[in-house]
């Protein structure tokens, strides 16, 4: 787990898409990762962006948090990203943070 927040970490830091993989999703997801937090109720999650790939609504890009402990590969692509402006990561919805990134 240690290395996979690395690659986040260096994604978020360096503003690159991640393609994630993630334990029981047939294909991967794309993702401009945010941060990492601990949520409220305890578990770890990856606050990002999500701009393409497997979903299990079927649903359009936006904001996820998705748990850390299911993320099976993480992968740094080459596509750069800007910050949202709406992300806001003092917003009650987030715990302690690992780390978050800002414009």
């Amino acid at each position: 787990m240690e290395e996979i927040i690395k690659v986040l970490w260096s994604a978020s830091d360096s503003r690159k898409e991640c393609r994630v993989n993630l334990q029981g999703e047939p294909f991967p997801r794309i993702i401009h990762p945010y941060g990492v937090c601990q949520t409220s109720n305890g578990k770890i999650v990856v606050v990002c962006k999500q701009v393409g790939g497997y979903t299990k609504g079927g649903g359009f890009e936006g904001y996820r948090n998705l748990i850390l402990e299911k993320v099976k590969e993480v992968e740094l692509l080459e596509k750069s990203f800007t910050i949202a402006l709406d992300f806001d990561p003092k917003n009650s919805l987030y715990g302690e943070w690992v780390y978050f990134i800002t414009n």
